[in-house]
């Protein structure tokens, strides 16, 4: 695991980061005063609502309440990670990341070759599609398929040319560059002849980026019927194909207010698209869809639609999906199906029926409810038992993979609505209502003389903060958002660190419950600092598995901002409290169930004992 960037380090770039400066190549601010003024970036509106103060270092809309410092700023408008954000202004600030662990620091020595390498690569394949002599073939294909000059430039598209070894006599000069073209999966070896060739031969090139717009791997197709028709780069240390998508840099880059996001089959599917004026395409990687991609993409977006062929393979391919989609799928998200009129990819049906028509299908996709039902539904025959039996048999396991959450519920509903069984009952079924004494808000507020140097050595828990995350689903709230209670909580505080520091950390650790472990360890961190900061808590996790669930709360798409923090915060505590005490309440019921059941079960075995010695003969 690595280790934590320093709070020191932090502050120092973005003391050394003029946020006026920055916000400003981005966006026309105009001087008020002591702050300056726009429209905002983050919605659209036309009177300016976005406020930047250079004295404070901080930026806030009262239109749609997006607030923030230098970092945060160029993680929700450049679309960055944390890391690379800091990295970003550190850099610009003239100081250097430090290396926070000796792994990392080999790692980070050991990665930027081989991104250099296929950067150059990627350089060697652009040259080849402008200047080479049997180029023709490349720039006739994409012109067919509709591409312009332009687009094959802003997507660096190349061309692998006819030969065994144009690219490593190119590149591979040394022993260290031809390891490099290896390691990168950019040429074979071959055993039998004890010599390397290129991988990529007599093929257009498409260039994999990744989140930071770095060349990780290549894809290339035919230009004439071998097989296999595309290739992609093998695994490498910068490349997961099970993980990645193309095109997803592009379609964070298209700075829109992004809604949805399409996923297409191929590459030209996805530039054309996004030539067309649909810049939300995606495509994977030569694999199926895998739950890491929806989760991914459920992560920027909430509507994703999977577009596919409408023959037999397009329908495997969009029940796959489908399969994988489930585990990701929450409440505030959702996931649609669209299968194309046969001989028709996006990129002919947008050109056939223009940009509108296809806009219109994309609003009227399958929603992945209708289609799960649908596809389960062939062949049988709802009105006999048998056939609403098999359905529910089907279904059931399905919809066990569906997160906790109101959506499921609804799914198991229309389960039992089709079949006439009370599947999934215990999903909807509400939890008898008990009295519990009524908690008192001003309980888990600090006392006037409490004193604050007191208990941060002390355990928090005896539990691994992992395990007990794992060790029970989080409690969702009833309301407008779709975290759980002490995500939400972490959420407040992420919006006002200080309002941690009214918190009383040592009734909190007895009365909440064990999966609001992460919730304790921030209060405890921001509690650390007399003026804490949400981004030095995110970067004081970074690259741990805290830190990535920290990363997704503070990355949450339905975020509102709160208008009283510490009103809402003690709120969810409070509420987190009394489940606590319904939990303990429910086993002493349960216990008083076990001995009352015992009792039962005594007095039948004495009944039979007297029936069995007064039975006749």
């Amino acid at each position: 695991m690595a280790g934590r960037i320093p709070q020191s380090f932090i502050d120092e770039v973005l003391h050394r980061t003029d946020i006026v400066d920055l916000i400003g190549a981005h966006v026309r601010l105009k001087k008020s005063g002591k702050n300056y003024s726009a429209c905002c970036p983050f919605h659209n509106e036309k009177t300016p609502s976005f406020t930047v103060n250079r004295e404070k270092q901080f930026y806030h809309c009262f239109g749609c309440g997006a607030s923030g410092n230098a970092l945060s700023f160029l993680m929700q408008y450049e679309r960055r990670e944390f890391m690379d954000s800091l990295e970003y202004l550190a850099q610009k600030g003239g100081l250097t990341l430090p290396e926070t662990s000796q792994d990392h620091k080999e790692e980070r020595a050991s990665r930027q070759p081989l991104y250099d390498m296929l950067d150059a690569a990627a350089k060697f394949y652009e040259e080849q599609l402008r200047q080479h002599p049997q180029r023709e073939r490349a720039t006739q294909y994409l012109r067919q398929r509709g591409l312009t000059g332009q687009v094959a430039k802003d997507w660096r598209l190349g061309y692998a040319p006819p030969g065994w070894d144009n690219l490593l006599r190119a590149l591979g000069n040394s022993p260290e560059e031809v390891a490099l073209l290896l390691q990168a999966g950019l040429i074979i070896f071959n055993e039998q002849r004890n010599s390397h060739y290129d991988a990529m031969r007599e093929r257009v090139i498409f260039p994999i980026r990744d989140f930071r717009g770095r060349i990780m791997a290549f894809g290339g197709r035919v230009l004439d019927d071998s097989k296999p028709k595309y290739l992609n780069s093998p695994e490498t240390p910068v490349f997961h194909k099970g993980e990645e998508l193309y095109g997803l840099f592009e379609t964070r880059q298209a700075r829109q207010d992004l809604k949805r996001v399409v996923v297409v089959e191929g590459y030209m599917d996805v530039i054309a698209m996004h030539q067309a004026g649909l810049p939300f395409a995606v495509a994977t990687l030569g694999t199926a869809t895998s739950t890491t991609h929806v989760e991914r993409l459920f992560r920027s977006v909430p509507d994703v639609i999977f577009c596919f062929d409408g023959d037999e393979a397009g329908r495997r391919a969009a029940w796959k999906a489908l399969e994988s989609a489930l585990p990701a799928l929450k409440d505030g998200v959702s996931a649609g199906f669209l299968f194309l009129p046969d001989g028709h990819d996006p990129d002919s049906l947008v050109r056939e029926e223009g940009l509108d028509a296809f806009r219109k299908r994309l609003d009227e996709a399958e929603p992945l409810a209708d289609f799960l039902f649908r596809h389960l539904s062939e062949g049988l025959r709802l009105d006999s038992l048998e056939g609403r039996s098999r359905l529910a048999s089907h279904a059931s396991p399905l919809l066990e993979k569906v997160p906790k959450s109101l959506f499921r519920q609804l799914l198991w509903k229309r389960l039992s609505e089709m079949t006439g069984l009370h599947v999934g009952a215990e999903e909807s079924a509400p939890m008898p209502e008990r009295k519990l004494p009524a908690a008192s808000p001003s309980a888990f507020r600090k006392a006037p003389d409490d004193d604050d140097d007191e208990g941060y050595s002390r355990p928090m828990i005896t539990q691994p903060v992992r395990a007990v995350y794992q060790s029970r689903p989080p409690q969702t709230p009833r309301g407008r958002h779709t975290l759980s209670l002490s995500d939400r909580a972490i959420q407040l505080l992420l919006q006002k660190p200080e309002a941690a520091l009214t918190l009383n950390l040592e009734r909190l650790e007895h009365h909440l419950p064990l999966e609001a472990a992460l919730l304790l360890t921030v209060v405890r961190f921001l509690q650390q600092d007399a003026a804490p900061s949400g981004m030095a808590l995110l970067g004081a996790w970074e690259g741990s598995l805290e830190g990535g669930r920290l990363k997704r709360i503070a990355e949450d798409t339905n975020f509102i901002p709160s208008l009283d923090v510490e009103g809402e915060l003690t709120g969810i505590i409070t509420q987190l409290a009394i489940h606590t005490l319904k939990e303990k309440l429910e086993e002493t019921h349960s216990l008083g169930a076990i001995q009352q059941l015992k009792t039962q079960l005594r007095e039948l075995e004495a009944e039979l004992r007297e029936l069995d010695n007064n039975r006749p003969g």
